[in-house]
């Protein structure tokens, strides 16, 4: 079964409206909607938001369910010149920017990595190229901290120059899917681009698109792992 993780209620909601059925069900306090999509069993459930809520709901997850693999979606800030509000990005690797241990490892306290399945990155990317989205591959920073000052960007890019985008739960969820061997993925919708001035849309006017193309990306998806 394949399980999809968001963090708000209306990329979870999108979803469920074109599964062709499903059941709501709780366990621990932690919502999930069961059913199928394109004759394909999957399970979406809400993480909420930052890397304790999402650690600690995808070990729900991992503890309750037969799971084969797990799709992180969602919104993250772009931070490549070469990108625009509303492109996409797969990762490659994701790193808990906000990992720090370097008073007691020195450089190799900094951040902690882990390895995203290419095999479903390479099926995220032709489902996106299917609906016309463009699509960025590569290191998928992720703290609990939501990045606007110009602070926060100047160290990330300097420690993590490679990174594409800036979020707030995939580093939690690779962790917890690492530590049980689960093949996972993050797909990223961009709400906004650090180093373009004209990269920002109302936030509600943008979940709304982003929580459909979500939507039309897990259908597509479906299809590409037939």
């Amino acid at each position: 079964m394949i399980a999809v993780i968001a963090a708000m209620d209306k990329e979870v909601d999108a979803i469920v409206s074109i599964m062709e059925s499903h059941e709501h069900l709780i366990q621990s306090g932690i919502d999930f909607d069961k059913g199928t999509l394109e004759g394909k069993e999957l399970l979406v459930m809400k993480s909420g938001v930052g890397k304790g809520n999402a650690g600690m709901a995808t070990t729900i997850l991992l503890e309750n369910f037969s799971i084969d693999c797990i799709v992180n979606i969602g919104t993250a800030g772009g931070l490549q010149v070469q990108q625009n509000i509303l492109d996409a990005v797969i990762s490659t690797q994701v790193v808990q920017h906000d990992y720090d241990t370097s008073p007691v490892d020195g450089a190799d306290g900094i951040g902690l990595y882990f390895e995203a399945d290419q095999d479903l990155g390479d099926m995220c990317e032709q489902a996106l190229n299917k609906l016309g989205v463009v699509v960025h591959r590569g290191l998928v920073a992720s703290g609990d901290q939501f990045v606007a000052r110009e602070a926060q960007l100047q160290r990330l890019n300097e420690l993590f120059p490679d990174a594409v985008c800036a979020e707030m739960e995939a580093g939690a969820i690779a962790q917890v899917c690492a530590h049980y061997h689960i093949p996972f993925v993050v797909l990223r919708s961009l709400s906004d681009v650090a180093h373009s001035k004209d990269s920002h849309m109302d936030f509600m006017t943008y979940v709304e698109h982003a929580s459909s193309r979500s939507a039309s990306f897990c259908r597509e998806l479906m299809k590409c792992m037939a």
